[in-house]
């Protein structure tokens, strides 16, 4: 069995008491930008998060959580680019991690480097079709 409850409960723990104030579950979800039920789902060990899960969970409380999993490290230039936008909550921080996360696989399939100008096309591309890149017209 995978130790990743334990790991994300006490990461849970820690971002709690770092907040401000009294920061709810319902915040942390919102942060994380996934439904409390599929939070509750990873806290209590029913499953395990996938894909642009992972990644919108190592943005927030750190890319440990790759290896917690037994997964390759995620890309340092995507992690930078995640980081970016880390204004973002809710869907928006979700459709942030499932634009860069199909990005990645792509740009691994090519063998190509995150910091090239051919992965810029494709970021660019996945942030268009995820609704994330910037409004031209503002």
């Amino acid at each position: 069995m995978s130790n990743f409850p334990a790991w994300f409960n006490r990461a849970y723990k820690r971002w709690s008491r770092s907040q401000a104030g009294e920061e709810d579950f319902i915040a942390f979800c919102d942060l994380l930008g996934y439904p409390p039920s599929k939070v509750l789902g990873w806290l209590h060990g029913e499953f395990l998060p996938e894909g642009s899960e992972i990644l919108s969970i190592a943005g927030t409380l750190g890319t440990e959580v790759y290896s917690t999993l037994g997964l390759p490290a995620v890309d340092p230039e995507l992690m930078k680019i995640y980081h970016a936008f880390s204004h973002l909550h809710g869907e928006f921080r979700s459709r942030l991690a499932q634009a860069l996360w199909e990005a990645e696989n792509e740009i691994k399939e090519k063998g190509i480097s995150a910091g090239s100008p051919d992965a810029g096309g494709i970021l660019s591309a996945s942030f268009t079709k995820w609704g994330i890149a910037p409004n031209p017209k503002q």
